[in-house]
């Protein structure tokens, strides 16, 4: 998907000016005023490599607004947390540690790796999951392994998000970059974090009701619902792959080994 993204920006682009080299001269080419005003819709196109470069500078705003309202996690601040945190850190062979911060999520379940450049790089985590550290450690761990992947794999790097443009403007091809990515990064937190695929019943019930989630029988509900017509749309339309396939792809890779992928429809 990281490949067929750069090639799609790439021919937008190029498409782009060529559009641009022929709209310049209406004259020569006899085209007609409906012609040349498509001609310049399609030359923006050109303006293609100017997104990155704004994202980029929003990129930091969206790190200073996620800092700015949360506590860093180290030695002196969560240092249980923190020592998971370096612990996967080792395990996932990460030459620099992205900095961990604990932000209050008002409810809401979730974590996200972001990147501003090579050297300031973030984990976000809500507090719905690090509340857990003390009755279900292997949920914060795999989600902290999860996040870390991200930034292993380099799915929030600039040269990412400037190759995909044109995907995540055509939206079917960007969702599926985006679910591609989020599979990518679950093998690699289960590559580190054995057996622990039951953990993503974290983001099916939250953290109230995790501990009462019956695995077998939700593998039982995977397999009756994967394939179903109205399932595989949602997961087309979805950036995260649904939870029914989600977690049976997750199941397959520690039951059949990682030659087991997951869903993409």
């Amino acid at each position: 998907m990281i490949w067929l993204s750069a090639i799609i920006t790439l021919l937008g682009f190029l498409f782009g000016i060529a559009a641009i080299v022929a709209s310049s001269d209406e004259t020569i080419l006899g085209l007609g005023t409906e012609a040349k005003e498509t001609l310049d819709t399609l030359s923006l196109f050109a303006l293609l490599p100017l997104i990155p470069i704004a994202f980029y500078i929003y990129r930091f705003y969206l790190a200073a607004q996620a800092k700015s309202n949360a506590l860093r996690v180290g030695p002196a601040q969560f240092p249980e947390l923190f020592a998971l945190y370096q612990d996967i850190g080792r395990r996932l062979e990460l030459k620099t540690l992205p900095k961990l911060y604990l932000t209050n999520g008002n409810g809401v379940v979730n974590a996200f790796a972001l990147e501003c450049n090579r050297r300031q790089r973030y984990v976000v985590i809500h507090a719905e999951i690090a509340m857990l550290m003390p009755t279900a450690p292997e949920i914060v761990e795999f989600v902290l392994a999860h996040e870390l992947a991200h930034h292993k794999l380099r799915h929030v790097s600039l040269w990412r998000l400037a190759i995909g443009v044109v995907p995540q403007s055509l939206v079917l091809p960007g969702l599926a970059t985006t679910r591609a990515q989020e599979y990518s990064a679950d093998r690699v937190a289960l590559a580190v974090c054995p057996n622990y695929a039951d953990t993503v019943r974290l983001l099916a019930v939250g953290p109230w009701m995790q501990h009462d989630v019956n695995p077998q029988a939700w593998l039982e509900q995977c397999e009756e619902e994967n394939k179903e017509l109205f399932v595989r749309i949602s997961n087309l339309l979805s950036d995260h792959a649904v939870m029914v396939k989600r977690f049976k792809a997750l199941k397959d890779i520690e039951m059949h080994g990682f030659e087991r992928h997951g869903s993409m429809f």
